[in-house]
């Protein structure tokens, strides 16, 4: 075979037109950067993929602690419901001493005015006696004595009243 058949046959097998294109390629690609243009999409899916499984992954930890939290849930009501319980029975206790002082309070107010009550009225009925023991005393002696004699005994009780009054006071 010469050479003059040897590019005939490379002709028609168009492998000049594969190398052709292969260039055209390369001179594409690396006009307009292609490969980085392919790179970068392929990092935009490399992290794409790397946010989404972490994503996934704090995701699937949020669950287990929710889970978890749920599991919990009846121990922190029950632990609230004895709490409030704790605190009805603390504050009916405090209730009950705060109406025990009251009512003590209340007792020893009555007494107070019970007494000063009867004090008045025992002061009142002594001088309502002694009112009515001068007019008695005064009309009797007026009756007996002669009006000389009534005035120097009139004027002699009125002293032992007034003495009598001084006492009581």
């Amino acid at each position: 075979m010469s050479l003059q058949e040897i590019y005939i046959k490379i002709l028609e097998s168009n492998i000049i037109n594969f190398i052709i294109m292969v260039s055209i390629l390369t001179f594409i690609f690396k006009k307009f950067k292609l490969g980085a243009i392919i790179d970068n999409f392929a990092n935009d899916i490399q992290s794409k993929v790397t946010t989404s499984f972490d994503a996934v992954q704090n995701a699937l930890k949020e669950y287990k602690e929710k889970r978890k939290e749920q599991r919990e849930i009846p121990n922190k009501k029950e632990k609230i419901i004895n709490d409030a319980k704790l605190m009805a029975k603390k504050l009916e206790d405090k209730n009950k001493e705060d109406i025990l002082k009251k009512e003590i309070e209340l007792d020893k107010s009555y007494e107070k005015a019970q007494n000063s009550l009867h004090r008045r009225s025992v002061e009142k009925t002594a001088q309502d006696i002694q009112s009515a023991v001068l007019h008695l005393t005064k009309d009797t002696i007026k009756n007996m004595m002669t009006e000389e004699m009534q005035v120097k005994s009139i004027f002699m009780a009125l002293d032992e009243f007034d003495k009598l009054e001084g006492a009581i006071k």
